[in-house]
């Protein structure tokens, strides 16, 4: 077994009823994580509120309330679905730290959607050639064409978001 493999255990957790709420935040405090819970339920409970959603979650064996914890969320809806990856973090100074990225594909263009679905997004540059950044306060749109749509990521990272629970 890879180090890799012997640091990190992994839970696969699927819910099949419209509405299971507290996925994360269970499968956190069941592997003991007490450190950043505020935060970790902040951002289920953002995210899944009223959804439904299915959860996947990567955490370390060795000393869980010391290191990341890692999640991925799907929220299906009856026109499609968005991925949501987070990490949440503990730093040395007592606050936990965030950073989320949200995926989905919209059939409107990416110039249509920047115009009706950014409320405030402001263009800020091209990374390089086919993905356009913009900035709505903390967070970060890069949006790319897919076919005749557009495939979107939000992001936001939280630095010091909040003091941890000890």
């Amino acid at each position: 077994m890879s180090k890799l493999k012997a640091i990190l255990m992994v839970s696969i957790l699927c819910s099949s009823s419209a509405f299971a709420g507290n996925q994360i935040i269970n499968q956190a405090k069941s592997v003991n994580i007490k450190s950043c819970l505020s935060t970790i339920d902040d951002l289920e409970t953002f995210f899944t509120a009223g959804n439904n959603y299915g959860t996947w979650s990567v955490w370390a064996s060795e000393k869980p309330d010391d290191q990341i914890f890692n999640a991925s969320i799907e929220l299906t809806f009856s026109d499609g679905s968005q991925l949501i990856d987070f990490t949440v973090a503990p730093t040395k100074d007592q606050q936990c730290s965030y950073s989320y990225t949200r995926t989905f594909y919209s059939s409107k263009s990416c110039m249509a959607f920047s115009k009706t679905d950014m409320n405030g997004a402001e263009y800020q540059t091209e990374l390089n050639k086919n993905i356009t950044l913009f900035a709505d306060g903390s967070a970060k749109w890069l949006l790319t064409s897919a076919g005749n749509g557009c495939l979107i990521q939000k992001k936001e990272v939280g630095i010091r978001h909040k003091a941890q629970a000890l």
